[in-house]
């Protein structure tokens, strides 16, 4: 039988529980919480892997904000869509000027590369956790994916809501072989139903052979952050392609230097939240991820960030301990229970396409 990963917060302390629970959402979420909130915590998570995707059962009492920074899509490790369905309670969300208010029983698509802050109040859903190439080798790619929606009514809708709460009702009774072809399945019919609604960025030439030369590119790129050449000319040299082409290759990403600029800046943050670099100098990861000044890459990260290499090591610092300090029973079980949400997380970070 498939193993679900379940968490209630009744089996534990309040304190412990809301902890375990924010564990279990860290890969993909910052989160803020009312600092007095009316009621004691309550939440419950329930996931299944269905071969290289993730259902989940999820509700939190009380209003939850989850924000997903550019400084947690730059750490997270994962590039995936979240298709939401809204079974009950209040959904909005922003990104950029846009807000979107989710109605009840509709689906919604969320592109994790995008950000964006999601309200809730008392809100139960269920969630497909997908990765980017599960869909992209699908359709193609190149979707402008991100809240794209189908209201209750919507025929297509109606049956990508009920195709999830189906899967709910027998994950747990399936094995790992009925699980994957069911993941394989689920993804088909959503690619299927995302092609007739979403919109594609316009690409010259041969449509076929964008997402092979976007995958060249963006390969190319993170293997060479740290050549400070890397730009629109050696990425031309490499690829064989026109300005042009490249040009529109990368506009839906704000052009070549910006998207390199972003990626270099990433890295950084990546490696100065990591303890396998606690030790470098915060001038030694400028150079390592292409910047030839230190206070060049200062100002960048700042902007980016909104906040200063130094600060953000601090921070991340700052956390370790806290999570160091803090009491843990030492007994297997507990520590197997307390584990649920580094399970989770761990999960959703392992996820492929």
């Amino acid at each position: 039988m498939s193993t679900p990963i379940r968490f209630d917060s009744a089996d534990f302390p309040e304190n412990d529980a809301e902890e375990i629970w924010r564990e279990g959402l860290d890969a993909i979420f910052e989160i803020q919480r009312p600092k007095d909130p009316p009621a004691p915590f309550s939440a419950k998570m329930e996931s299944w892997p269905l071969g290289s995707m993730l259902l989940m059962s999820h509700v939190v009492r009380g209003d939850v904000e989850f924000q997903r920074t550019r400084r947690r899509i730059a750490t997270s490790g994962v590039d995936h869509y979240l298709v939401h369905c809204l079974l009950d309670g209040t959904l909005m969300s922003t990104f950029g000027r846009d807000i979107q208010q989710v109605s009840l029983g509709s689906v919604v698509v969320r592109d994790l590369v995008v950000e964006n802050v999601g309200f809730t109040r008392d809100a139960p859903m269920l969630t497909l956790t997908i990765p980017r190439q599960g869909i992209d080798r699908r359709t193609g790619g190149a979707l402008r994916m991100h809240g794209l929606s189908w209201e209750a009514a919507d025929p297509i809708g109606l049956l990508i809501a009920s195709h999830m709460r189906s899967l709910v009702s027998v994950a747990s009774s399936m094995d790992d072989e009925q699980a994957r072809v069911a993941g394989e399945a689920t993804l088909d019919f959503v690619a299927a139903c995302v092609l007739r609604r979403a919109e594609r960025w316009e690409q010259p030439g041969d449509p076929r052979l964008t997402p092979v030369i976007r995958a060249q590119a963006l390969s190319f790129i993170e293997g060479n952050l740290a050549d400070m050449s890397l730009g629109p000319a050696r990425l031309r040299e490499i690829l064989k392609v026109s300005r042009t082409a490249l040009y529109e290759l990368f506009e839906p990403m704000g052009g070549v230097a910006e998207y390199v600029r972003a990626r270099r800046l990433d890295e950084a943050m990546r490696r100065l939240e990591s303890p396998l670099h606690a030790r470098d100098l915060i001038g030694a990861i400028a150079c390592a991820v292409g910047f030839m000044s230190e206070s060049t890459f200062n100002r960048a990260f700042k902007e980016r960030f909104g906040c200063t290499p130094t600060e953000a090591r601090k921070r991340r610092a700052a956390v370790v301990m806290v999570g160091a300090a803090s009491p843990r029973d030492d007994s297997s079980g507990s520590r197997d229970a307390r584990g649920v949400g580094f399970r989770t997380a761990a999960t959703i970070r392992s996820l492929g396409g």
